[in-house]
C-alpha cells in the first residue's frame, strides 16, 4: 500500500461498512424484483436473516435506503466527462453499456424505480428530474465537444441528441432485460444512427 493512502478500516467500521453494503445489494434485488413501492424492508431483513432492527439500524427508514441505492449507482460514472473527451463519447456510452452486461440487478432496479419515479408524489420524482438534468447536460457538451473535434458528423441540437440518446438506451435496457437481445449491438446502431461518427 503506498505510504499516503489512506487506512483500510478494520473493526467495527469495516463490519459497519460490510453490512451496510450487503444491505444494498439485497435492497437492489428486492426492488429490481417487486419494484420500491412493493418491497419492504422487512423483506431485505428477511433475506439476509437479519432482524429488521438491524436493518434499520444503518436504514432507519425504506427511503433512506433508496437513496443510499440510488446514489451507489450514481457513483459509478463520476469520470465520464474525462473518459469521453479522451475517447469519444460514443465509445464511453458503449463502455458502460458493456460493464451493466454484469450488473443485471441494478440495472433491473434502475428501471423499475425509474417507471415508478414518474409519478410526482413518489419519493424519488425529486432524483429522477435531476438526473435528467444532469445527464442530459453532460452528455450535451460531451456530444458537441466531440462534434468539435470532428469525431461526429451530426449537425443536429446537440441537446436534442442526448435526450434520445438517454431514452433510447432505457429502452434498449428495457429489452435487454426482457429477452436478452443484444444491448451492446443495440446502443451501437442507435448511436451510428444518430450521431453519424467520422469513419477512420
Amino acid at each position: 500500500m503506498p505510504p499516503d493512502a489512506a487506512p483500510l478500516p478494520r473493526g467495527p467500521y469495516a463490519k459497519s461498512a460490510a453490512r451496510r453494503a450487503e444491505i444494498i445489494a439485497t435492497a437492489t434485488l428486492v426492488f429490481g424484483t417487486h419494484g420500491y413501492r412493493g418491497g419492504s424492508l422487512r423483506q431485505i431483513a428477511k433475506q439476509l436473516d437479519l432482524g429488521l432492527t438491524t436493518v434499520m439500524h444503518h436504514f432507519p427508514t425504506k427511503v433512506s435506503l433508496l437513496a443510499a441505492v440510488l446514489e451507489q449507482e450514481d457513483a459509478a460514472d463520476t469520470d465520464f466527462s474525462a473518459r469521453s473527451a479522451r475517447d469519444g463519447f460514443i465509445p464511453s456510452v458503449l463502455a458502460i453499456v458493456e460493464r451493466n452486461l454484469a450488473r443485471r440487478e441494478l440495472v433491473r432496479m434502475f428501471s423499475i424505480v425509474s417507471a415508478e419515479a414518474t409519478h410526482p408524489d413518489h419519493e424519488a420524482h425529486a432524483w429522477l428530474l435531476e438526473r435528467y438534468r444532469a445527464v442530459t447536460e453532460t452528455y450535451t457538451v460531451a456530444i458537441a465537444d466531440d462534434r468539435d473535434r470532428g469525431r461526429l458528423r451530426t449537425d443536429a441540437d446537440a441537446r436534442a441528441l442526448a435526450g434520445l440518446v438517454i431514452s433510447g438506451w432505457e429502452g434498449i435496457q428495457i429489452r435487454w432485460l426482457t429477452d436478452d437481445t443484444d444491448p451492446v449491438a443495440a446502443m451501437r446502431l442507435l448511436l451510428d444512427g444518430l450521431l453519424h461518427p467520422a469513419s477512420g
